[in-house]
C-alpha cells in the first residue's frame, strides 16, 4: 500500500509540475492533487527537491525496463529492426512526459550550474542508455550494417543525435511525431555508419 501511495504521489507531482513548472509547484499543490495532507507528502519526501529527484529516478527506471523488454522481445530480428524498436521506446517515453521534461529542461537551462547530484544522475542515465544501444553493436557488425573500425563510438554518437533532436523539441515545446524522428535518426545514423562500397 505504501508503494502505491508513493506512485500516486509521483504521478500527481508530474501532472502539477507539467502545469505550473518546477519552481512554481508547491508541495501543497501536489498534496491537493493526490488527495492527501501535506504532512503525508513529507512522510514520503523530505522536500520538493527530493520528490523531483524521486520522480526522475522512477521515470529512468521505467524507461530502462521498457528498453530491456524491447531488447528481449526483438531478439533474433535484424539489427535495423531492433534499433528501430529501441528508438521508438525512448521517443515514446519522451512524448509521454513531454510537457514535464520541457519545463524541467527550460528551468535548468536558466541556472548557471547543475549540482553534482544532478550531474551524477544524468551520467547514470546516459551510461544505461549507451549500454542498451551498444548491446546491438555485435549484431549490426555481424549483419554488415555497421563498420567495425568505429564500432566503439556508435552508441555515443547515436545517443548524441537522439539527445540533440529531443533537446530541440523540448526547448521549442514542439514535439515531433515519433515515426518522423525514428526515420530521421535511422537514415542519418545508418547511412553514415553503413559499410563503404569500394
Amino acid at each position: 500500500m505504501k508503494e502505491e501511495a508513493r506512485v500516486a504521489i509521483l504521478e500527481a507531482a508530474e501532472q502539477v509540475i507539467a502545469e505550473q513548472g518546477p519552481s512554481a509547484t508547491r508541495m501543497e499543490d501536489i498534496a491537493t492533487r493526490v488527495g492527501v495532507s501535506v504532512g503525508t507528502l513529507y512522510n514520503y519526501f523530505e522536500d520538493r527537491q527530493r520528490l523531483l529527484q524521486a520522480l526522475l529516478d522512477a521515470q529512468a527506471q521505467q524507461l530502462m525496463a521498457v528498453l530491456d523488454a524491447e531488447l528481449e522481445r526483438s531478439r533474433g530480428e535484424p539489427y535495423r529492426a531492433r534499433l528501430h524498436g529501441l528508438l521508438r521506446s525512448i521517443l515514446e517515453h519522451a512524448q509521454k512526459h513531454f510537457r514535464f521534461l520541457s519545463l524541467l529542461l527550460e528551468e535548468r537551462a536558466l541556472r548557471v550550474a547543475a549540482s553534482s547530484e544532478e550531474l551524477d544522475r544524468h551520467q547514470r542515465l546516459v551510461n544505461a542508455l549507451t549500454e542498451r544501444l551498444g548491446s546491438l553493436n555485435p549484431e549490426g557488425l555481424a549483419q554488415g550494417v555497421l563498420r567495425p573500425e568505429d564500432a566503439s563510438h556508435y552508441p555515443t554518437l547515436l545517443l548524441g543525435m537522439l539527445q540533440s533532436t529531443l533537446m530541440r523539441q523540448f526547448l521549442d515545446r514542439q514535439p515531433t511525431p515519433v515515426d518522423e524522428q525514428i526515420a530521421l535518426l535511422l537514415r542519418c545514423f545508418l547511412d553514415g555508419a553503413s559499410p563503404r562500397s569500394e
